[in-house]
């Protein structure tokens, strides 16, 4: 038995997959901007420091491709239970041990378990809703993250300033409680998946064992647009401090604000249109407003176009994932969604992780304005990639249809 839908979108199981969704990432929020703070208190070098900043990301990334798999061939429910009450074991432990190699260990193990728990959770949002509210169901969905991106950094910072770093990392050890408990409390119970039997079947059919694919091929060009506009987003994040500062721009924390203000707005006011719309009326506004966003960045000398960069850049990533996920989800049989979350997560988290370090290298040589600028490039090719994906499809849908 699975998941019984309902012809609202506001069930229990949507709820509770809301909360643990909410609660998980305001975690990440409270303490990832403090936690390479407390690693210098503890001793650690300025490089050590770099690795526990980016660890997170690595080890999800490194954890997509297993988790897709998992999802479609274990219990879906079991799998964000269990990973979420394994992320809240592991920030546990590195918040009371002040050990720098075991920060480390547990930072890594969490990501993995971050990687696994998320997959398994939106193919559980594709389950839960109605299909034909899928759209909407994914958007709605992804503002629990957006909304703790608004909440948890500067808790955290309040929080480490006023009662030590320690304290707030055990702060969000609570807060990834609750998500274990909303997750334990979703309502799923699931046999064998579909995957699972394949696989069986196909090696007593004397074919012998084939591995699962850890990757769903048809999508692979959509996880690299995908790429794109996070690869965007970790260029702006990483080094719009260090630029602003480099052109004497003050407030800079504004665009971040703004930005969150504005993608709370974009997604809610385009949720319901995700029901019926193509990708390509979502997708081609979020092009023009990525390549926008890094132009306007390149050439900001004052902090109002920050403030305007940030409006922008809300609406491309607001109008792009939310849109793409669903794309994905929609385009599968339901016993591969596990393999379409995780392939579409690879295209984000690989760009996340990828665009800093490119970013880096280009600004050391050719200063932050001209990274800012190349930083287009990625967004241009990927625009042009799905502007021929698309005539591509046209002409196939124009000699069936003929």
């Amino acid at each position: 038995m699975s998941i019984s839908k309902k012809s609202g979108l506001w069930t229990k199981p949507y709820i509770l997959l809301s909360v643990t969704n909410f609660f998980a990432w305001l975690s990440y929020n409270m303490v990832t901007p403090v936690l390479t703070g407390y690693m210098g208190t503890l001793g650690a070098s300025v490089s050590i420091c770099g690795i526990t900043g980016g660890l997170f990301a690595f080890t999800s990334l490194l954890s997509r491709p297993v988790s897709g798999v998992l999802a479609d061939m274990k219990n879906r429910k079991h799998l964000m239970a269990g990973f979420t009450i394994l992320m809240t074991v592991s920030l546990l432990i590195y918040s009371v041990i002040p050990s720098v190699p075991v920060i480390l260990l547990f930072r890594g193990l969490h990501g993995v378990a971050f990687g696994i728990s998320s997959t398994a959770s939106l193919v559980l949002v594709s389950e839960s809703a109605p299909e034909e509210r899928m759209g909407e169901a994914i958007s709605y969905y992804g503002l629990m993250s957006v909304a703790s991106m608004a909440i948890g950094p500067s808790l955290g910072i309040w929080l480490s300033a006023q009662a030590g770093y320690q304290v707030c990392m055990l702060a969000g050890t609570v807060m990834l409680a609750i998500a274990s408990v909303a997750s334990v409390l979703f309502p799923y119970t699931c046999p064998v998946e579909t995957v699972s039997k394949k696989v069986s079947t196909k090696a007593k059919s004397g074919k012998g064992f084939c591995l699962p694919p850890i990757a769903e091929k048809s999508l692979i060009g959509l996880s690299g647009i995908n790429a794109s506009f996070t690869m965007m987003n970790g260029v702006v994040s990483t080094f719009l401090v260090v630029f602003a500062a480099e052109r004497g721009i003050g407030n800079v924390q504004m665009h971040f604000t703004v930005n969150a203000i504005v993608l709370l707005v974009t997604r809610i006011a385009l949720a319901k249109k995700l029901n019926n719309g193509t990708l390509g009326m979502s997708l081609y506004p979020a092009f023009i407003c990525g390549v926008a966003t890094l132009l306007i960045i390149s050439n900001a000398w004052s902090y109002g176009i920050l403030i305007l960069a940030g409006c922008t850049k809300a609406i491309a990533q607001g109008m792009s994932q939310p849109a793409l996920q669903t794309e994905a989800l929609r385009s599968v049989p339901s016993e591969k969604r596990g393999l379409a979350s995780s392939t579409m997560y690879i295209g984000g988290d690989l760009g996340q992780a990828v665009g800093p370090i490119l970013g880096g290298v280009v600004a050391e040589r050719a200063g932050y304005g001209a990274m800012y600028f190349l930083s287009a490039i990625p967004i241009a090719v990927a625009w042009a990639y799905f502007v021929l994906r698309e005539r591509k499809l046209k002409r196939a849908n124009g000699i069936i249809n003929g």
